[in-house]
């Protein structure tokens, strides 16, 4: 049994799931903090992480990695669609009727500030 660290974490080869699914939820939280952190891009850290990732897979046979990144992607989806602060439905779009009432506020505030003093 081989062992390989990659973010702090320990990794068995053969493969463990739950090692898998911990790197996943690392890498999800380190992205969440650095959203917020003006010192870190997002972009780095994405590319930092798949780089080490990819270092660690190359010594994995094709079907090994393959499985590790169908349990690694499946994870990071998982912890995405459960995201409290991004639930799915917010981003099912705006209500249509709302959009029609605020374009109707507008017309009118526009027709009464500008328009009825040009004509009038």
């Amino acid at each position: 049994m081989t062992a390989t660290t990659i973010d702090g974490l320990e990794f068995d080869v053969p493969l463990d799931h739950t090692q898998i699914k911990a790197l996943a939820q690392l890498h999800r939280q380190q992205l969440g903090e650095a959203i917020y952190h003006e010192d870190q891009h997002i972009g780095e850290l994405g590319i930092a992480h798949r780089s080490r990732i990819s270092n660690f897979t190359r010594q994995l046979g094709l079907e090994q990695r393959a499985e590790f990144y169908k349990i690694y992607n499946r994870e990071l989806r998982r912890l995405a669609v459960e995201d409290p602060l991004h639930p799915p439905h917010a981003e099912e779009g705006v209500n249509v009727f709302l959009l029609v009432v605020i374009l109707v506020i507008i017309a009118v505030i526009l027709y009464f500030a500008f328009v009825r003093h040009v004509t009038g």
